[in-house]
């Protein structure tokens, strides 16, 4: 069964017809909360506050700040993306590190100090934090990466939105916006993200004026439609066979039609490729049917 978008998020596409901030301009401030309490709460005990002074030295020594009790300050408050997320990297970075912790009680032969890591799920974690949230970043290996391409999502997903802005084409609007949103919700959403790309895909279609119900059909019309003039000879084909195979690819991986436990999540990449794709020939549609 495809997973329903959250009320708070099908009520601001209903009201502001948008999911919010796709360029990632600015970190919401939900998030910032959600991570500066992930870290106080684990500051807690002898370990963990070792590992927040150690992390807050590392970051004066970073971004030069003049206090350590600036960290606050950057976490919640202020800083740019590539601010904030310079500091989740430290974070994980630091989490690796072992510190010394002396368990409580009498010192014996069985109670000596050990060696302990300060916060080694720091990066499952927060990679919850940020799936939670719908930001689009993932930490792998310690390093924090973009979900998608940064050009790609300049050059395809921005005007794939703004195409979809005009009478007719509301639905396609909706469903891509979703493909986008599950796009960025971790693994276990990226099977919605190729059912809503291909659910715009045939919104498309519709809304270009082609008939049928369903893809296949769709795209034998889009065929044998004159949509594309004689000096490109084979495109109307190209395409309908591009259709295919993203109907192939949500028939495998995708949740149309309900998967089986244990099945293999859908790698990032394939979910970027039905997002993108679907994005260019959102764009090609609305440019030929102006």
């Amino acid at each position: 069964m495809e997973r329903r978008l959250r009320y708070s998020e099908r009520k601001r596409l209903a009201e502001e017809g948008t999911l919010g901030d796709f360029e990632h301009d600015d970190v919401p401030q939900p998030l910032r909360n959600a991570v500066y309490h992930l870290f106080d709460e684990r500051a807690k005990g002898d370990v963990g506050r070792q590992w927040l002074w150690a992390l807050k030295s590392r970051c004066v020594r970073f971004f030069g700040w003049p206090d350590p009790e600036n960290f606050t300050y950057y976490v919640r408050d202020a800083g740019l993306v590539e601010e904030f997320l310079d500091l989740i990297e430290i974070a994980v970075e630091v989490g690796k590190e072992k510190f010394r912790y002396s368990p409580p009680g009498p010192r014996t032969s069985f109670n000596q100090p050990q060696r302990v890591q300060g916060f080694s799920s720091a990066e499952n974690e927060l990679n919850v934090l940020f799936d939670r949230h719908r930001f689009g970043y993932r930490i792998e290996g310690g390093e924090v990466r973009r979900i998608g391409s940064p050009l790609l999502g300049e050059a395809i997903v921005g005007p794939a939105l703004l195409a979809t802005r005009r009478s007719g084409w509301e639905e396609v609007e909706r469903t891509y916006r979703e493909a986008v949103a599950h796009q960025r919700g971790g693994s276990e959403e990226r099977d919605d993200a190729l059912t809503s790309a291909n659910a715009a895909v045939e919104g498309a279609l519709k809304a270009a004026g082609f008939q049928g119900d369903r893809l296949s059909v769709l795209a034998k019309s889009f065929r044998q439609s004159k949509m594309v003039s004689g000096e490109l000879l084979g495109v109307p084909e190209a395409l309908d066979a591009l259709l295919k195979r993203q109907e192939a690819i949500r028939s495998n991986h995708g949740d149309a039609h309900g998967k089986a436990p244990g099945s293999p999540a859908v790698p990032q990449a394939l979910a970027d490729l039905a997002v993108h794709w679907a994005g260019s020939f959102i764009v090609y549609l609305a440019e030929e049917t102006k």
